[in-house]
């Protein structure tokens, strides 16, 4: 009979191995051959240079270093972990690159810029008063963000902005 067995009986579906701890990665980092790391950059940094597409260069150079991370740290997890911060820093400062453009096509005024950063203080906020009386920080996070959303858009739906 399919499934018939206790929970305590079957097997499990997936096996985890338990993850390297965080240390351990950043010492592997330290530990390993300086000339595979400055192999490295200096593969990212020729990506970076040699293609003028924003997006060729961020694939290039992304895989570049999640193939190194790979080897370095050993752990796909923790590759794809500082892959993605890599990816993140990239975004950045393609858009600080390109602020002007970047304003222009959003429709960015300081009215909400402002706005916007009303919204990211409103929410820490009540996030650090939560916390102060001992909401759970995960399950804090969203009924804060929910809560300054809400009231923000209530806000833009009654006093439409006038250009």
């Amino acid at each position: 009979m399919a499934g018939g067995a206790a929970a305590e009986e079957s097997e499990p579906l997936f096996v985890l191995e338990p993850l390297p701890e965080l240390s351990d990665v950043i010492s592997s980092v330290f530990s390993a051959n300086p000339l595979v790391l400055l192999l490295g950059a200096v593969a990212i940094g020729y990506c970076l240079v040699k293609f003028s597409d924003s997006m060729v260069k961020l694939w290039t150079s992304s895989v570049l270093n999640l193939v190194i991370n790979f080897y370095v740290t050993e752990s796909l997890f923790y590759s794809m972990i500082f892959t993605s911060i890599y990816v993140l820093v990239f975004f950045l400062i393609l858009a600080a690159m390109s602020w002007n453009e970047l304003k222009a096509a959003m429709g960015m005024d300081k009215a909400r810029i402002l706005s916007i950063g009303s919204f990211i203080i409103s929410t820490w906020i009540l996030i650090v008063l939560g916390k102060a009386i001992g909401m759970p920080t995960g399950s804090g996070i969203v009924v804060c963000a929910s809560l300054t959303a809400f009231l923000w858009w209530t806000y833009y739906s009654l006093e439409p902005t006038t250009r």
